[in-house]
């Protein structure tokens, strides 16, 4: 049942509108931030294998398989109530996942389908792990994007380019001075302190077990570990 994350997270989407008009967003629990250092044994454990985390669960969410497909067909032939019913356990499984890692319910609806498009080991090796700890052997593993990196020049090209391509009766040197410009001044002001510089992307829970070995959760676990037979 590994596949029907990924169909629900589509069916979520395409709803979220509606759902967060009708309920107001979940608000993360406030905790004291106390992060580990970057020689912890737990850090240097979950930034060993995160890359690989995120592989998979971007594997799992992968809309386009067989499976998910397959899984996606069966609940559309379910009456308008089950549909529901999986629908809730999935958005609940949520929201009580990114409660856990104080992160956004609203925002992880919105960043999470576009970050597992991304290339796994780009996403990781290009922003900023911070663990926080979480208390009882749980830890957020936290993804922030440094706005400086992401307003370079060369990140200013490429979105150039992409503009270029997009309208491509438009003035292609004007565009890149432009662009390069926007990018630059961005730069400047997050250098100078007058825009926040970090942004925290996503959060994924991890925990300590007792035999000191340290296990990923999977934002969609509850659907995972459902096994298709449940499906009814």
């Amino acid at each position: 049942m590994q596949k029907l994350f990924s169909l629900l997270l589509l069916l979520a989407l395409t709803q979220m509108s509606t759902i967060m008009q009708a309920q107001s967003t979940v608000k993360s629990k406030k905790a004291t931030p106390v992060y580990l250092t970057k020689n912890d044994p737990v850090y240097l454990s979950i930034k060993g294998r995160l890359i690989n985390d995120l592989v998979q669960s971007a594997t799992f969410a992968d809309t386009a398989s067989e499976r998910n497909r397959s899984i996606s067909k069966r609940l559309r032939s379910l009456p308008e109530e089950r549909q529901e019913y999986y629908q809730n356990l999935f958005m609940n499984s949520l929201r009580d996942y990114n409660a856990q890692v104080h992160f956004d319910f609203g925002t992880f609806m919105m960043l999470y389908n576009d970050l597992i498009k991304k290339d796994q080991k780009t996403l990781v090796t290009e922003s900023d792990l911070r663990i926080l700890s979480l208390g009882k052997n749980k830890y957020a593993a936290e993804l922030w994007e440094d706005g400086v990196l992401a307003n370079s020049e060369a990140a200013a090209m490429l979105w150039a380019q992409a503009l270029i391509k997009r309208f491509p009766d438009g003035d292609e040197k004007s565009t890149i001075k432009e662009v390069k410009a926007t990018y630059a001044k961005a730069r400047k002001e997050m250098l100078s302190g007058k825009q926040q510089r970090y942004f925290k992307l996503i959060a994924f829970l991890y925990t300590k077990e007792k035999d000191g070995t340290v296990l990923f959760h999977d934002p969609g676990q509850v659907m995972l570990d459902l096994k298709e037979s449940d499906i009814n």
